[in-house]
């Protein structure tokens, strides 16, 4: 088998001493795309809000849209106390979280909340958010929420084998990747407020998504050189990461692409692996040794 290769960013040393230039971790596309969504979120509550309110005649001839104007009052009154509904549900999905799940610290798996501190650290966070480990309030691998109160990222156990240094390299990029979102408050009230309308329709909150997913990625290679496999989970699962043969894998990606692949991007608010991997090619990282000797944190 090949050896495993991570990811790291050119220019930028392998080692975790320094601090981060986060200035060129936003993917490129990611700011146009959420201003682009903001301003559709606004015309589409307009929108709704006159369709609801004065429930014009050429509706009824409509029989479809007359249909979906239920649809449309829903989210306009949904627009009206959305401040209320977000408190409940941020603080209900917290007390769910909190419930169902693990909180990391020095005392409970503390390599694991080393990795967190020193992304932090690096980053210049103060205080880091809480960290979890689930078995089953996310889907896997991992989640970044915000309360009223905090940010806490939720990592699902399925990262972890027994000996939780063998899988060190997925956690500390996973890590970084949810830290991402918190940086570039993605997970932020007023993002949800914002983004009301869009976020109920597939087909217009895909690109912002996967635009973000982009940037996040950033972070976890940023952060984490030797995360490779943190992405090579998502294909094909923490037990038979070790017997991927990554140069052919990596062989592979090269020869991904086409109009099969870009038309999925329409569809699919998560890109694939591959493409995940060419975005971070792109933007100037590559793949250097992983050694299960390695420190984190």
């Amino acid at each position: 088998m090949e050896p495993r290769r991570p990811l790291s960013s050119t220019g930028t040393p392998a080692s975790n001493s320094g601090t981060i230039d986060e200035s060129r971790l936003r993917d490129p596309q990611e700011r146009p795309l959420l201003v682009a969504s903001i301003a559709l979120n606004f015309l589409m509550m307009a929108a709704a809000i006159a369709l609801v309110v004065y429930n014009p005649p050429w509706l009824k001839e409509h029989p479809i849209v007359n249909k979906e104007l239920s649809f449309l009052r829903a989210i306009a009154i949904t627009a009206l106390v959305g401040v209320p509904l977000l408190v409940l549900t941020r603080n209900r999905r917290e007390a769910t979280i909190r419930g169902n799940s693990v909180r990391l610290s020095p005392r409970q798996f503390p390599e694991v909340y080393a990795v967190l501190q020193d992304h932090c650290r690096r980053l210049g966070m103060a205080q880091p958010p809480e960290l979890f480990l689930t078995s089953g309030s996310i889907a896997p691998y991992s989640q970044t929420f915000s309360s009223w109160r905090e940010n806490y990222i939720v990592l699902h156990q399925s990262i972890f084998d027994i000996d939780e240094r063998k899988t060190m390299d997925v956690i500390s990029f996973v890590i970084a990747h949810e830290l991402g979102a918190i940086r570039l408050q993605q997970t932020a009230v007023w993002n949800e407020m914002l983004l009301t309308y869009v976020s109920s329709v597939k087909w217009f909150r895909t690109p912002l998504e996967r635009a973000r997913i982009f940037s996040r990625d950033r972070y976890g290679a940023e952060l984490s050189p030797t995360g490779f496999r943190g992405l090579l989970i998502n294909a094909v699962g923490r037990r038979l990461m070790d017997g991927v043969n990554v140069e052919d894998y990596l062989a592979q990606e090269r020869t991904y692409g086409g109009f099969w692949p870009a038309l999925n991007a329409v569809f699919e608010p998560t890109p694939q692996v591959f493409t995940r991997l060419r975005k971070l090619r792109d933007a100037g990282y590559t793949y250097k040794p992983y050694r299960e000797s390695e420190t984190f944190g």
